[in-house]
């Protein structure tokens, strides 16, 4: 388990889920000493409308939580790398080196709370299936989720997310020729080349181009801005890499020190 922990909303099986995943393990995954995928569900007591869970029901739930990673980790060689709360249920998601106890780990863990109803299993998921192909965000929901990083960040400082300012945008590229063609199009939108530069470490994607236009940076807007640049930038086979922007006071008030902020 990292500390790089973040939450995304999906559907899952037709309904709204809150999907909360271990970015962190993403690099060593499939990690071949833990091949089994362990699950355990559990029927919600009070969910809200949509089959979420509600603030009356997560002090539980955290308990819950907790006690259910304890015993799983300890008796099945295991670690937590997800849950998914949608449709009225929360399901946790491990991979263990073999199932082992795991029914007598997920009664251990539910012995204080006998109101929950659950269900649990496990498969052989040498490739990590379940993390990669459900748990983890796609490149679209992976990008909300850092530009709401970014802006809980300028919030912390006093910044007023609706104020247009000078935002920079990051983009990488294989070559110099790829680079120039976005570069090309992204002027032809408004966009002002700040930088050109080759990385100075030999990495896929080391021609870097950095542009810049006046933008408010709400979440509603930087997330169009964002998502465009990305794709954009996928056409001319590079990677976006992120944003950052100075932080804004709010009118009348005292204009709060230059802050970067990038993913």
């Amino acid at each position: 388990m990292s500390d790089d922990w973040d939450f995304y909303f999906a559907r899952v099986n037709g309904a709204v889920s809150s999907i909360f995943v271990d970015l962190g393990i993403r690099a060593d995954v499939p990690v071949e000493k833990r091949p089994w995928l362990l699950w355990v569900s559990l029927n919600l007591r009070s969910p809200g409308a949509e089959g979420l869970s509600t603030s009356e029901e997560a002090p539980r739930l955290n308990e819950i939580g907790e006690a259910m990673d304890a015993n799983v980790t300890a008796a099945c060689a295991a670690q937590l790398v997800g849950r998914i709360t949608g449709g009225g249920r929360r399901e946790y998601y491990f991979y263990g080196e073999e199932p082992g106890p795991l029914d007598e780990a997920v009664k251990n863990a539910l012995r204080s709370f006998p109101e929950y109803a659950h269900e649990c299993g496990s498969s052989l998921q040498p490739e990590w299936d379940q993390y990669l192909g459900l748990l983890y965000p796609s490149d679209t929901n992976l990008q909300r989720m850092f530009n709401r990083r970014v802006l809980e960040a300028l919030a912390e400082q006093g910044d007023v997310h609706e104020t247009p300012r000078q935002v920079d945008h990051w983009l990488e590229f294989a070559d110099e020729a790829s680079r120039t063609a976005c570069r090309d199009t992204l002027v032809a939108i408004e966009f002002r080349v700040e930088d050109e530069f080759l990385a100075e470490e030999p990495e896929d994607l080391p021609y870097r181009l950095v542009v810049s236009r006046v933008d408010s940076v709400d979440s509603h807007t930087i997330n169009g801005i964002t998502l465009e640049l990305a794709r954009v930038a996928g056409e001319h086979g590079g990677s976006y890499d992120g944003w950052e922007c100075p932080v804004t006071a709010p009118e009348g008030g005292d204009a709060a020190p230059a802050s970067e902020t990038r993913h």
